[in-house]
């Protein structure tokens, strides 16, 4: 009997969460015969392989596949792809576990409409914004998805938000770019631009875990050549006939990763900034791409220096030497962003301050998150500390976060709002 489903989890070093993940799966009121569960081991260098295998002896429904050497993840889902058999697709993270009857939920939705190609889920992590029923049966092409998102901005492209068909991709052959981060973004708009008709589900059937060093989470030179390589994907998409709500659903993709772009720009060093540059160069002509002098000049040298300059020096015109000690309240990217700009001028920098309990306690650079609830022993023993807020000042996050200090006992001169432009 060919499977329903085929659940693909790329694993990387994730001997922590493997196990819990797989058996977020296991544990689903849903035949076993009915669905496969893929792992794909990208040469784990901790526990992961001994930890997946032992996981593998105990249902016959697993596969296990080993890369002989490191490949990444984009590779590691085309893999998963092409070995399925099963009739649907659904990624999961190795971090990330399915919600109970997930599968029976999605089985539920396949067999009111058996010609489905693909299943869109709309909540993303604390994103709880949802459609009502009407307009969600409005939104039944994709069309009608991109013109209505274009204008609302309720989606994020993430592959695991969306169960596609297998056939669907092979026939469209459709994989992952060879991306490091933001593959997605790019997957995701393929997958769209080669449908007509969608099924619209405005929650999710995972549970996403925030994880402190995911692969999202890495800055530098990885992250701006994964940058540089999206922008260049989605050039190859413009190359083709678009309608206007497409062509707008680029450009958002495109304006979202250009801004975090320009944060890799300013914590990379002037070779790997020299390297990306020329990289651009090369790659464009490969590609065959139409020339595009708006995106020539972003990934030139020059301009790639300039975007380091304004970013470095709006944060380092702050004056912190009066502060015994600095934390950034934040690991996302900004965070971090300030966080390199500050620890590289050997400012006393101790670390960040972030709510989410799995990131408490753990080593970035040397430095460690730690819970908020901390700073107020240190405020006791009269430390001078400044908390920077890694977002608008006039933000709704920024202002949650300044209350909360203002509880702990800080004053308005020791919180400073850096918004990176």
């Amino acid at each position: 009997m060919r499977p329903l489903f085929s659940i693909i989890i790329p694993v990387y070093n994730s001997e922590r969460y493997i196990f819990a993940s797989v058996k977020s799966v296991l544990k689903q009121k849903f035949s076993k015969k009915k669905f496969e569960i893929i792992l794909i081991n990208d040469c784990s260098t901790d526990n992961s392989k001994s930890i997946i295998n032992k996981i593998k002896r105990r249902s016959s429904n697993i596969k296990v596949i080993n890369n002989k050497i490191n490949k990444k993840v984009s590779y590691c889902r085309n893999i998963g792809i092409k070995k399925a058999v099963g009739k649907y697709i659904i990624f999961l993270d190795s971090d990330d576990e399915l919600k109970k009857n997930a599968l029976l939920d999605i089985e539920k939705i396949i067999m009111k409409d058996k010609i489905l190609d693909l299943i869109l889920c709309l909540q993303f992590k604390t994103n709880k914004l949802l459609i009502n029923k009407k307009t969600k049966e409005k939104l039944n092409t994709v069309e009608k998805f991109l013109n209505y998102e274009n204008k609302r901005n309720i989606y994020n492209p993430n592959c695991w938000n969306m169960i596609l068909r297998r056939k669907f991709l092979l026939q469209k052959k459709i994989f992952f770019r060879g991306i490091d981060i933001f593959e997605d973004q790019v997957f995701c708009t393929e997958v769209l631009f080669n449908l007509n008709k969608l099924k619209i589900y405005p929650g999710t059937f995972h549970n996403y875990i925030q994880r402190p060093f995911s692969l999202s989470r890495i800055t530098g030179k990885i992250a701006l050549k994964s940058c540089m390589n999206a922008i260049l994907n989605f050039q190859v998409l413009k190359q083709n006939k678009l309608t206007k709500h497409k062509i707008s659903f680029i450009k958002n993709r495109e304006n979202f990763i250009l801004h975090n772009t320009k944060k890799y720009i300013a914590i990379s060093s002037l070779n790997e900034i020299k390297k990306i540059a020329l990289n651009y160069k090369k790659k464009f002509r490969i590609m065959s791409l139409k020339k595009n002098i708006y995106y020539e000049n972003f990934f030139s040298l020059n301009n790639m220096l300039k975007i380091k300059q304004k970013v470095t020096s709006k944060i380092l015109k702050q004056n912190f030497k009066k502060f015994d000690s600095i934390y950034v309240f934040g690991f996302g990217i900004n965070g971090r962003t300030i966080f390199h700009i500050i620890d590289e001028k050997k400012l006393r920098i101790e670390g960040f301050l972030d709510n989410e309990s799995n990131f408490q306690n753990k080593i970035y650079f040397g430095k460690k998150i730690i819970n908020p609830k901390k700073l107020k022993m240190k405020l006791k023993k009269g430390q001078n500390i400044l908390v920077i807020i890694s977002h608008n000042l006039k933000s709704k996050d920024s202002r949650r976060i300044i209350k909360q200090l203002y509880k702990l006992g800080l004053h308005k001169k020791n919180i400073r709002s850096l918004n990176i432009p």
